[in-house]
Formats: structure tokens, sequence, C-alpha cells
């Protein structure tokens, strides 16, 4: 009985259990063989007696009960996704066990993981063979066979998974496939017509499902560590204000010292931060992992250089970034006006324009009284200093909050609970230091901590890692990053990236292989041949169901049509042929040892006609002379048989069947 063998089953998992207990939490046998031995073979048992007590259970309850064969299946599928669950994310080098050696001889575990996709499916084919039916085992097979097809030829075996387009709500990457990043010629052009003013955005219940999978790796060509122990990555900045928020300014010659496109041939920014003692130019080589709207550098780029590429398949982009980097901290910026005398009214009118809402100059100057002394209030520095660490004292961080909808979402949010994210603190520190007269401006990208990098010449880019803070400009520093950082937190940070993937996708995008390649290792040999008999497998599989479309809707053709073909003599048995394929589109069939006569008397009531054309046959085949010259009539029988069935069943019922090429196989 089904509940005898649920009994087997879960006496087998308790056996299991009772052996890994004796060889791991008794000191019966850790003693003769050691700790790490008798965990090995306790975990072996376990796993041993426990699959084959619940494979066995399975395949005899599917047995009596042939629906939970789908459980079988599930749980073959589940068995072998947890095999390589940790490659998810992007994380090609996990899980180590099977990425390490094949890396190492320079080949792709990608392959290796479609292997064992390939054995999944073996064991599942041979599952859905079970089946009583032949013909139903056949259905099942190639409907196997077309999702495998269906799946080879929408994947890519070697590219990286891509975050959703626009997820992070920054503009940092396109939108729902708009917005694609340009190829600039030479380098030219002001690159203002690639901005919109819809690039940065807020939003309410922002989640980034994506925030592990890599955007794209950085490598340091020399060693920097910033003053404040984070690396901007900046792409974008937002200086004019429309009213509502913060956009990317129309007028040339605002925010100068951006990026214009993608660099074709290497191109200078057109207003650079000034070089001092206070700047060091580093280099790096940003290889992006997923499409950008425009590219990014380290904090304060000044040149871009386009780069080889050293694997398309992997990477979008590749180009090489010179930064002017700050080396100073905030104290060495007390004494420095703020501003650029250079700059014209119009400029310095973009950099300081404000809401009208007085609430901002009244909560600036409230702050300013409250964490300065009076001989530090005209210190550009100090009130900088002042306004970030009173936002960050005062504020909440979390990705739900409910701003979006407000006529001004920032005074909504720093007049209200003070909680939201980045674009919330942003905007609130830039308007309320441009309240205090100074120049600000609110700059996206990246922001990741200089740990991570732990001490190695690669940081890895994630999704999580986008962020949005406030700039001010000081005399002789340039635009200088004013973050906030809210000490009360609801919305954890995302986990920091995996150093092993740091470290793989840095040496891939180096051109270099992950380990050095072993000659005698014939790894890469397996993957060529695995991914040669992978891409053939898949090719005959396609032809062979093409090959079999074909022929089952040629034969049903043909076999309605073959009546009016036909000689006198098999006209009786290829209209009765005919009329039973008619039968078998809607599922009448001839039961196993019924007579011919017998099947027609039971569909009588749906298909009269059927009685007759059955007589004709039958007669023919026993040589009557009689049914041989009533053949003239099968034609007009065959009408009326059919005229009968679109009388008994409905439009949809029949158009499935005529659509259904195999159909004919089961009429007998």
């Amino acid at each position: 009985r089904s509940g005898a063998l649920f009994g087997l089953g879960a006496l087998g998992i308790a056996v299991a259990l009772g052996l890994r207990w004796m060889l791991v939490d008794t000191s019966l046998f850790v003693g003769a063989l050691g700790p790490s031995a008798a965990l090995r073979w306790g975990d072996g048992l376990f796993f041993l007696v426990a699959a084959f007590a619940l494979s066995l259970t399975l395949r005899s309850l599917a047995t009596r009960r042939r629906g939970l064969q789908a459980v079988e299946v599930v749980l073959v599928g589940v068995a072998f996704a947890q095999l390589v669950v940790a490659h998810r994310q992007g994380a090609i080098n996990r899980p180590f066990e099977i990425a390490d050696p094949i890396l190492a001889a320079g080949g792709d575990p990608t392959h290796i993981f479609f292997a064992l996709g390939g054995a999944a499916i073996a064991v599942t084919v041979l599952l859905l063979l079970g089946e009583r039916s032949f013909w139903r085992s056949i259905l099942h097979v190639a409907v196997v066979a077309v999702l495998l097809l269906l799946f080879l030829g929408v994947s890519d075996t070697i590219e990286m998974p891509q975050p959703r387009a626009g997820a992070d709500g920054l503009g940092l990457r396109p939108e729902d496939g708009q917005g694609e990043p340009r190829d600039g010629e030479g380098g030219g052009g002001s690159g203002q017509d690639s901005r919109n003013d819809d690039e940065l955005e807020f939003r309410d219940e922002l989640e980034s499902p994506e925030s592990t999978v890599p955007v794209g790796i950085v490598i340091f060509h020399g060693d920097y560590s910033p003053p404040f122990g984070v690396y901007y990555l900046r792409q974008a900045a937002f200086s004019q204000y429309n009213g509502r928020r913060l956009v990317a300014a129309s007028q040339l010659g605002i925010d100068g010292d951006l990026a214009r496109d993608f660099p074709t041939t290497a191109y200078d920014v057109a207003d650079p931060p000034p070089m001092g003692a206070h700047r060091a130019a580093i280099d790096t080589t940003v290889a992006l992992l997923a499409d950008h709207t425009r590219p990014f550098g380290l904090e304060a780029p000044v040149r871009f250089t386009p780069a080889r590429n050293p694997d398309p398949r992997r990477f979008r982009r590749v180009y090489r970034v010179t930064s002017a980097v700050l080396t100073a901290d905030f104290l060495s910026m007390l004494g420095a006006p703020a501003g650029d005398p250079r700059w014209t009214e119009v400029e310095l009118a973009t950099y300081t324009a404000a809401p009208d809402d007085p609430r901002y100059a009244e909560l600036a100057t409230q702050i300013l009284d409250e964490k300065l002394p009076p001989e530090l209030r005209d210190e550009p520095a100090a009130r900088i200093a002042a306004i970030t660490g009173w936002l960050g004292e005062r504020g909440t961080y979390s990705l739900r909050s409910r701003h979006a909808g407000s006529e001004d979402p920032t005074a909504s949010f720093l007049f209200g609970d003070v909680t939201g994210y980045c674009v919330h603190f942003a905007h609130a520190a830039a308007y309320l230091m441009r309240a205090a007269d100074l120049p600000a401006r609110v700059a996206t990208g990246y922001a990741i901590d200089e740990s991570t990098r732990q001490g190695g010449s690669a940081l890895l880019v994630t999704g999580g890692a986008s962020h949005a803070w406030p700039e001010v400009y000081l005399d002789g520093f340039g635009w200088v990053v004013a973050d906030v950082s809210p000490q009360n937190v609801l919305t954890p940070p995302p986990p920091p990236p995996d150093p092993d993937l740091q470290r793989l996708l840095g040496e891939l995008a180096r051109g270099l292989e992950a380990l050095p390649p072993d000659p005698d290792a014939p790894v890469a040999e397996l993957v060529t041949t695995l991914r040669d008999v992978l891409r053939w497998t898949g090719l005959a599989l396609l032809f062979a169901f093409a090959a079999l479309a074909v022929f089952l809707v040629g034969a049903k053709v043909w076999r309605r049509v073959a009546p009016r073909f036909a000689p006198v003599d098999a006209h009786p048995r290829l209209s009765y042929r005919a009329a039973l394929d008619l039968l078998a589109e809607l599922a009448i069939r001839r039961r196993p040892g019924e007579s011919r006569e017998a099947f027609a008397a039971r569909v009588a009531d749906v298909a009269p006609s059927f009685v007759a054309l059955t007589r004709v046959h039958v007669g023919a085949a026993f040589g009557s002379r009689r049914a041989l010259e009533a053949a003239p009539e099968l034609e007009g029988l065959r009408r009326a048989l059919a005229a009968e069935l679109r009388r008994a069943f409905p439009l949809w019922r029949r158009a499935l069947g005529r659509l259904a090429p195999w159909t004919w196989l089961a009429a007998r």
C-alpha cells in the first residue's frame, strides 16, 4: 500500500541518519578512522542510503500513482540544479570544486554546467520513458527535446547575467533598451544631447534584486587610497534646478568635467579639475559587463582612451581612464573659497539655484548655528561638514519611502520623516548647501568601500553599489565629494562582492588566464569536445524534430486526400482510413479488442454515416462485389461524416485536432 511505501522510505532515511550519527557523533568510529575520514564516510553513507531510500520510494509510488512521476522529475531537476546553484548571479568562479580545474586549464565552467544539464535531461527522459503508453512516452520526450532546443537557441553560454535595465533608478544603465550608449566619432561632440531629465528620479519602494550581479570591473594601474575610505566612480552629474529636482544642465559649458561619450579615440574632458598638491593622476581600466548610458571613471576623470577588449563575449566595452583623484582631506580644504572665479554669472546661478521654499534657508542657518562656532561660519569646508553631518545624524536610510508623489519630494523628505535613499539625501544636501552659498550639484555613479579591494588591483562593481551623492566646488580643489552617511539604516547594504570573483574577473579583463595553464591538463580538450558534442547534438535534435514534424504533417495530409486518387478496389479502405483520422482528431478511437462493427455501433449516435462507411470497408475487405459497386458513394458519406462531427463538437476542439499533426497515429 502507499502508506507502507511511505513508511519504508521514512525508515530508510532514519537508517541513513543513524549511520551518520554512529560514524560522526560517537567515539566508536571517530577514534579508529580519524575525524576527517569519519566525517567523509558519515556524509557519504548518509547521502547514499537516503538517496536510495527516497528514489526507491518515489519510483514505487509513481508506479502505483502515475501523477507522482512529476515529483520524480522535479526532484531530478533540483538535484542537478543544486550542484551549480552557486554559479548564479555572475559568480563564474563557483562552485570551486568544478570551476577551479576548468579555469586552471583556460576553459569556461559554463560548458561543464551545460554537460550537467544534459545529464539531467537524459535522466529525465529515462523517467518519462517509463510511461505505460508508448506514444505518450514519445510525446513527453518530444516536449523535452523542444524545450532543450528553445533553451539552446535563446541562451548564451558565455555572457554574464545582465541586471534589469534601469533597475537602480539612477540612469546608469539604459531604461528597457532605450538610451543605448553612443559611439562618438573621434570622441567629438558635446554629448549634451545624450542626457535627458528623466535619468535621476525619486522612486518609492525602490528595490534592487540584481544587487549582486557584476556590472563592471576596474583595474588600478597605481596604488590609491581615497581620503574618505570610499571609491567614487562618477558617471553623471545634475546641476540645473527645474522647479522640482536637479536635472542634467542644458547650457553648454556647465559640468564640463563630465565624459562626453564612450571613447573611440582618446579625448580629454573640457573642464578638468585643477591639478596640484591636492590631486594626483591615477590610471584605471574599466571593463563593462553590462550596458551603460555613458562611461564612468574614478572620481574626477580627465582623459578617456579606448582599450582592447580581451574577451568580447564577456565584456561589453573596455576603456582606459586617467583621473585626477583627490588626496586631501577636509582639514586641508579649510581656507579654500567656494566656487570658481572663472565662472560666468550664468554658471554661478546654475550651481546655486534652489527651491523658493524659505524652509531650506531657515534650516541651513539653523544647522550652521547649531554645528559651527562663529569663527568657522564663513569657512566653506566647515559648512559642508556641518550640513552633511546633520543629515547623517537625523536621516534614516531606507529604500522604502513615500515622497515621490509630492510636488517637492526633497521637501517631503527633509521636512518630514527624513527617511529615504541616496537620491533624497543628495538633493537635500545640495539644496541646503546652495542655501548656505555653496555651489553644489548631485553626482551619480558607484560608491565602493576601499576594503573591498582587499589589497588587490581589481575592484568589482555590482548593481548594489549604484549611488548618488552631493558635490561642492572649492577653488583649488575642484568638485569635491560631500557624501552623507546616515547613522540610522533600515535597509541593510548589499553583501560585499566575492573576492575570488573579483580577482578572476580582474585577470580576465587584463587578458590573462585565471590560473597558470597546465599543458598536461585534459580539461581544455574536454571542454572543447563537450561544447562540440552539445552543439552537434542540438543541431541533430533540431533536424530530427523538423524532419519528424514534416513527416507527420505530410502523412496526415496524404491520408486525408489519398481517396481522391485511389483506384476503385482501394477506395473503400482509404476512405475508411480517412474517416478514422477524422474521428481520431476528436479523441474518438477504437478500443483494443473492439471490432470495427462494434466501434461503428458505439459512435453511431454522434456519427451515423460512419456505420455505412464501416459496412462498405468490411465488405470490400472480404471481396464483396456489392461493396465495390458502392465505392462512388463513399465521398458523399465522408462529407456527411464531417458535417455530423461539426454539429457534435465545438469549433475550438475541431481546430485543435486539425492542427495536431500526430492524431492519425492513434487511428486504428
